[in-house]
């Protein structure tokens, strides 16, 4: 495990060097000239905990990441690394923050990226473009059976038409943004998602001609699942004068655009998510993880404090060692969610928006269950992650089966134990 560079850094300077920047990366704060600095140390004493914090809100801002600076904290083994986490601004959408923790011992390693929204969030649940398109295909060939719609699959491409009905010559074009942008933003991306499609029309005609066959499209439709700005409508009604001025050979006499947003659909949208068994959301529940916004000393004490309730019960020739065990168990699994949920969100955002609304929901039941609570803190801690657990496998399986519902409930309940949503008093 790489150290700490003491003294002067790469840049010249007298301060501390970030052992685990691609650049150097200072604290800010002179040092004095001797290894050991235990005032130093002392003055910046924090866990990596801190990390997790900083994640955790930059999450909620794409362009902000962490950079964490480390100084060992002297020769005990069970001091914890002293560090501190510093904000950057950053175009890398990637950028990794290295949090580090000393237990018995033993270095450990966490590695938790910034959270980068890549899901939408919509009345009728979180989508990407993937998951928007696939819902799209299943309402066109739903509502438009009896029309003759086709699916056009995007192989070598999609020509600027994902689908169309052969008989009314309406053309369907998909678009969901990718995270949730400002009005002018979405605009922005919307008006060009047009532009851009419209145009293929123009440059794929030969290939057009030869899937639409003697079908002539007269409309021409982007199904978004928001419709940000009114000047998206303008600025459709501007472009359908334009193409019909190409005069191309597809497209019949009286051309039009239309932008549709979800709620066109609403009604075999809804059906739909019934059919395959996914409730219906009503709203009420954030798709995102409440911010973390303590000092990184006051999840540590809590984290401390629980642990020394849970384990009241044993003898005090034991309690330290397992008191020990227990804390450093703990802070662990807190340290790993956020990595852990990242991984999730990377692999399938739309399961990651409904764990987390189905974490708030349980989260907003379990302040009744602390307080009318007779057991032991043990017995609460344990009632609580079974029953996470269940309430995960229950809505979201298959695609978290009951092996990935204990991890994840194990890890969500240490971040309660730490942010005392899980309290005993």
């Amino acid at each position: 495990m790489p150290q700490s560079a003491y003294g002067s850094c790469t840049c010249g300077c007298n301060y501390v060097q970030c052992c685990m920047a691609n650049s150097c990366n200072c604290t800010q704060r002179p040092l004095a000239p001797h290894i050991g600095f235990p005032n130093f140390v002392q003055q910046f004493r924090k866990l990596a905990l801190q990390a997790t914090i900083c994640i955790e809100q930059c999450a909620q801002t794409k362009h902000r990441g962490v950079s964490l600076c480390c100084i060992r904290s002297g020769s005990d083994q069970g001091e914890p690394l002293a560090h501190r986490a510093k904000h950057y601004t950053s175009r890398s959408l990637h950028r990794t923050c290295i949090a580090l923790l000393k237990s018995s011992g033993c270095w450990l390693f966490r590695v938790a990226s910034r959270l980068i929204d890549t899901v939408y969030q919509t009345a009728y649940g979180p989508f990407d473009g993937n998951s928007w398109e696939r819902l799209c295909q299943l309402v066109f060939k739903r509502k438009f059976t009896v029309d003759g719609y086709l699916h056009i699959p995007a192989t070598p491409g999609d020509y600027g038409l994902e689908g169309f009905t052969k008989t009314t010559g309406c053309g369907y074009q998909c678009y969901c943004p990718e995270k949730a942008y400002s009005t002018r933003e979405l605009y922005e991306k919307q008006r060009n998602k047009i532009t851009s499609d419209l145009n293929k029309l123009q440059s794929n005609q030969a290939d057009l001609l030869k899937i639409l066959g003697s079908t002539k499209l007269r409309r021409w439709h982007l199904v978004t699942p928001t419709i940000a700005h009114n000047d998206l409508i303008k600025h459709a009604q501007t472009k359908e004068g334009e193409v019909r001025g190409w005069n191309l050979s597809i497209l019949d006499a009286d051309f039009q655009i239309l932008v549709h947003d979800a709620d066109h659909y609403a009604t075999e949208i809804q059906e739909i998510q019934q059919a395959v068994g996914r409730a219906l959301d009503f709203g009420g529940l954030p798709a995102v993880l409440p911010v973390l916004t303590d000092s990184a000393e006051v999840y540590e004490k809590n984290v401390m404090r629980k642990t020394r309730a849970r384990l009241a019960h044993v003898s005090a020739d034991k309690l330290e060692a397992k008191v020990n065990r227990l804390y450093a168990s703990t802070l662990r699994e807190f340290l790993d969610h956020g990595l852990h949920l990242k991984r999730i969100n990377d692999t399938a955002p739309t399961v990651h928006s409904r764990l987390a609304r189905l974490i708030n929901g349980y989260e907003a039941d379990i302040g009744e269950t602390c307080v009318t609570w007779e057991g032991t803190p043990q017995e609460l801690t344990e009632k609580i992650r079974v029953g996470l657990t269940e309430r995960i496998v229950k809505d979201l399986a298959p695609a978290i089966d009951e092996t990935g519902a204990s991890q994840i409930a194990r890890l969500i309940v240490a971040r309660w134990i730490a942010v005392c949503e899980v309290d005993y008093d």
